[in-house]
């Protein structure tokens, strides 16, 4: 699976969370990082070139931090410029591709709900860009919220990393099933080059996530025996 990042930020070059964010993602194969402004910046956004190249992914996100409850105008921009009628509409060209959110924030999470400060869901505030991928036939990704990262102990910078990544990478929906099997992937490819000691170690981590898949298995097996008899 190819991942696309198109990054929406006037001030990306600033940015401790988009450097994160960006180091994070280089550990990851066929994932590209794009910066909007910077095509624009230097004049070179190419719509024919953009057009083709975003068919050759599988995962395209926008990240982006939230202006006023939607994203940097860049963003606006290159939709408007990008996806053209034609290219979305009649030719489908962004079908059944996944189509998630980044979205990164200094307000706090926990303001955004119902009855909370800001009395929306970041969900309600995305709705526009929900009914963009409804229209072009896309799947879309429930978004991936960054807030207040600088306030974030390591701990917590390195559980959002695992989340990052997962978002980038692993097979949706990001249910556990999925989240297990994208991590033994990992582990696997973390095994090579490292000594015999440290390989031993990886191969216990991976038996036990293996145990516990196959526990869910026959769980799984089990219910529907449970509901197949109920019927």
């Amino acid at each position: 699976m190819k991942t696309l990042i198109l990054v929406s930020h006037p001030k990306v070059d600033e940015s401790a969370t988009q450097a994160f964010l960006k180091t994070s993602a280089d550990s990851l194969d066929n994932v590209t990082w794009r910066v909007i402004d910077r095509l624009y910046a230097a004049d070179r956004l190419d719509v024919i070139a953009e057009q083709t190249q975003l068919q050759n992914f599988d995962r395209i996100i926008f990240q982006f931090p939230m202006y006023w409850y939607s994203s940097p105008a860049s963003l606006k921009r290159y939709m408007d410029d990008v996806f053209s009628r034609k290219f979305v509409i009649a030719k489908r060209g962004l079908k059944n591709k996944e189509f998630g959110l980044v979205i990164t924030m200094g307000d706090k999470l926990v303001d955004f709900q119902a009855g909370g400060r800001e009395k929306f869901t970041i969900s309600e505030l995305m709705k526009p860009f929900e009914a963009f991928a409804n229209k072009a036939g896309m799947i879309y990704l429930a978004p991936l919220i960054i807030a207040q990262f600088g306030y974030w102990s390591v701990l917590e910078k390195q559980k959002k990393l695992v989340d990052y990544l997962q978002y980038l990478s692993a097979p949706m929906p990001l249910n556990l099933e999925n989240r297990e099997k994208w991590l033994l992937v990992r582990l696997k490819q973390l095994q090579v080059g490292k000594s015999a000691q440290q390989r031993e170690m990886l191969d216990l981590i991976i038996d036990s996530i293996d145990s516990r898949q196959d526990q869910i298995d026959d769980l799984k097996m089990n219910i529907k025996m449970i509901r197949d008899q109920e019927e």
